[in-house]
């Protein structure tokens, strides 16, 4: 072959290489936000667990459909130690060659997995039958390898991996501070050694910032750690308002910067139940108002949830728990009620609105943007419930969402089976200091239009009026 021809065919190979690597980096570089940039954007995607004893990949592509309807790019999943190594030494990778093949391959998807759980053969818990994964192994050696031979196998079609889930409470752990730090080390320096090009996430905690503190100020973690993640689920399992989400993303945040290396923060699994009881949702939280954990209020849980976190301008990738609900035959770890209930669609994949309400959120919130509260002024009776947030497009538009608060600390009432009737209502104004057109589009948390004729503009001030609030609901305007 002519050798200036062979020439030009290494170049174009080399280009082409290059071009495929500078995707994949791409992908994953939109789930961190680079530091000390103004404007960004926050995408969100979904959460599912794959049991290998019932799961097909009938239903796996059926959830990968789901995903593709709904304009869903990444998710978050787990591998199972326990499962893949059930015994010594021997690794069955035969699920998981398929299904991460065919998510990358075939949809596109980019996958956030999470790694756990300890098999039974070497658990220090191994008599324990029901609790023995998620005692600390007998050896972390193991552990190790069996994490090196996982990211060496997909390490051309996955660039993250978190090290196990919520070790904050124990049902997720029930080792020492001191295991818990010799084990993520262990994972930790294994996952540099099969791919030092791939991010390490720290695993999500459930609750408690103080965890992720002690780890990093008194045990050194925060170098091990190269993106943060936390979980939550107000108004499910906590007794917090949603509103408190954004102090939650700040003290986390703040551990972090002080503590850490001022890492990207996840928030790769949130959620909120379609389960309730008469007034009984869980332990810690009980409904008020008739409509709460409805599938139809789900959906305006969901929003508000999205727009506060987007709001902190502190969190780089948010994965809403979950795409399905379980089947009543499929076990489940810990509430055996809210947890069969948290998804955005029911378990033959019929959606829910909150699958509607998630595909709007990532459709209106396309464009980079940044929290333009410092240009709001907000009209209201002393005493108001509404809560208000404003969003300013690097475009120059912006988006506002507002609503009354559901979930009011100390709030109740005689009717203990939950029934309550919001029969609460609000007119505020909302004032843009910005010279905008006037072009205004109303929305609710589906995405659905709604007619909206009170602009006034009153020079670089943009005056919205008797914008009306309802309880249980959420209003949302694109203002160009």
């Amino acid at each position: 072959m002519n050798r200036k021809i062979l020439l030009i065919i290494v170049i174009v190979f080399a280009c082409l290489i290059y071009s495929s690597a500078q995707t994949e980096k791409l992908m994953y570089d939109k789930l961190e936000r680079p530091q000390g940039i103004t404007f960004y954007k926050m995408p969100v995607g979904l959460c599912e667990d794959y049991p290998e004893e019932t799961t097909t990949m009938e239903i796996i592509r059926n959830d990968f459909e789901f995903l593709k309807k709904h304009d869903i790019k990444f998710m978050r999943i787990s591998f199972g130690w326990d499962a893949i190594e059930s015994e010594e030494g021997k690794y069955n990778w035969l699920f998981w060659d398929e299904f991460v093949r065919m998510a990358v391959d075939d949809y596109g998807i980019t996958l956030l997995p999470y790694i756990c759980y300890v098999p039974q053969w070497i658990s220090t818990g191994a008599k324990d039958t029901m609790y023995f994964w998620n005692y600390p192994p007998k050896d972390n050696k193991p552990w190790g390898e069996f994490v090196k031979s996982l990211v060496n196998r997909y390490k051309n079609r996955i660039k993250t991996w978190e090290l196990w889930n919520e070790p904050d409470i124990w049902i997720y752990w029930q080792g020492t501070r001191k295991q818990f730090v010799d084990f993520m080390k262990a994972g930790a320096e294994a996952v540099r050694e099969a791919d030092p090009t791939a991010k390490i996430v720290f695993p999500g905690i459930a609750y408690d910032p103080e965890f992720v503190k002690d780890l990093f100020k008194n045990w050194g973690m925060g170098k091990y750690f190269d993106i943060v993640n936390m979980h939550n689920y107000y108004e499910t399992w906590h007794r917090h308002p949603i509103e408190e989400i954004t102090n939650y993303v700040n003290e986390v945040h703040d551990v972090v910067w002080r503590y850490g290396k001022n890492q990207p923060l996840w928030m790769a699994e949130v959620g909120y139940s379609t389960f309730r009881k008469g007034a009984r949702v869980s332990d810690s939280f009980n409904a008020y108002y008739d409509y709460e954990h409805s599938p139809e209020y789900q959906a305006v849980h969901l929003f508000k949830t999205l727009a506060l976190v987007a709001s902190t301008e502190k969190v780089s990738a948010v994965a809403w728990y979950e795409i399905k609900d379980l089947p009543p035959s499929e076990n489940v770890i810990g509430d055996n009620d809210n947890n069969r209930y948290l998804g955005v669609a029911y378990p033959d994949h019929k959606p829910k609105p909150s699958a509607r309400a998630l595909q709007f959120f990532n459709e209106l919130f396309s464009k980079k943007y940044r929290n333009g509260n410092d240009k709001l002024k907000v009209d209201r009776t002393v005493g108001s419930e509404t809560v208000v947030n404003a969003f300013e497009n690097e475009d120059g538009s912006f988006i506002v969402t507002a609503w009354i608060q559901t979930t009011i600390p100390g709030r109740t009432g005689d009717d203990k089976s939950g029934m309550a009737k919001d029969t609460r209502k609000e007119t505020i104004g909302i004032q843009l200091l910005s010279d905008l057109k006037g072009d205004v589009t109303l929305y609710d948390e589906l995405g659905k239009n709604k007619e909206f004729s009170f602009v006034e503009k009153k020079g670089d001030t943009l005056v919205l009026k008797d914008v009306k609030l309802e309880g249980g609901k959420i209003v949302v305007f694109e203002i160009k």
